[in-house]
């Protein structure tokens, strides 16, 4: 009686995965087409983004020059694909207080400090995968690659931004960026909240503050660093310039980036 019994329910149990398997799509569809109107509807028009981007980092204890470009070709109008390719050099006093230091043999760290230490690194990093727009103002990115070059670390990384009160004079933006290296299984992350100050025709001021916190892997405990910034952004030229400074675990640090943007409507 028991195997018949089990027979049934196996046959029900099948019967209700295929039912569910099969409507599955159409319950989600549904619901996706309620919270995001035309989420499978190809963008019209298509845009292509292109920035180019660079800056410089200087502490006590290490400084880094970065330079790169990202792309972003939006498919549906709540679904683009990212990709990035960036370039670092990176001179270090202090390995210790180094939240860079990508854990080669030339780097002294707590697991490869017998293997001698060079201050100086060079390697490129290259990241892509999809960006999602969960709210108007609102995106969330997921990237996966790795590292060429003095690092051969393979990275996970999430970005996250978000504008609000978008309806007052001084819009608000919040932005938070997270990533894993699996080489010195060091996970960093950045926080930064900017206001609009003024803005006009021309140019938009922004100023707020922001940080960062690394821990895990060859970093003893967590450590990081934290300061007010200013940035400018030039309307007609698609240009952006930032700067911070502030304190931290390497000591006082300064930091510089600009951005140049263009877009392309397919």
């Amino acid at each position: 009686m028991s195997t018949i019994i089990s027979g049934r329910g196996a046959g029900i149990l099948v019967r209700l995965v295929f039912l569910i398997w099969i409507s599955f799509p159409v319950v989600a569809e549904a619901q996706l087409q309620n919270l995001y109107p035309g989420f499978f509807r190809l963008a019209n028009p298509e845009t292509f983004d292109l920035e180019a981007f660079g800056g410089g980092f200087g502490s006590e204890s290490y400084g880094t020059l970065q330079e790169g470009v990202e792309i972003d070709q939006t498919i549906t109008p709540y679904f683009s694909v990212v990709g990035r390719a960036t370039g670092y050099q990176v001179w270090i006093g202090n390995p210790a207080d180094s939240a860079v230091a990508p854990g080669t043999p030339s780097v002294r760290t707590p697991i490869s400090h017998h293997l001698g230490f060079h201050p100086f690194l060079f390697f490129a990093r290259v990241l892509g995968g999809p960006e999602f727009t969960l709210y108007p103002g609102t995106t969330l990115s997921l990237l996966a690659g790795g590292d060429i070059g003095d690092s051969k670390a393979t990275v996970v990384e999430g970005d996250f931004s978000s504008w609000l009160l978008v309806h007052t004079r001084h819009p608000v933006n919040l932005a938070f960026s997270s990533n894993y290296d699996d080489r010195t299984h060091i996970t960093s992350s950045e926080i930064d909240l900017r206001a609009i100050l003024r803005s006009t025709e021309t140019y938009m001021i922004t100023a707020g503050g922001g940080g960062a916190i690394y821990g895990g892997g060859t970093i003893s405990g967590v450590t990081g660093q934290g300061g007010p910034d200013l940035g400018l952004y030039l309307r007609r030229f698609a240009l952006g310039i930032a700067l911070q400074g502030g304190y931290g675990h390497a000591g006082a640090f300064g930091q510089f980036s600009i951005i140049k943007q263009w877009r392309f409507e397919e």
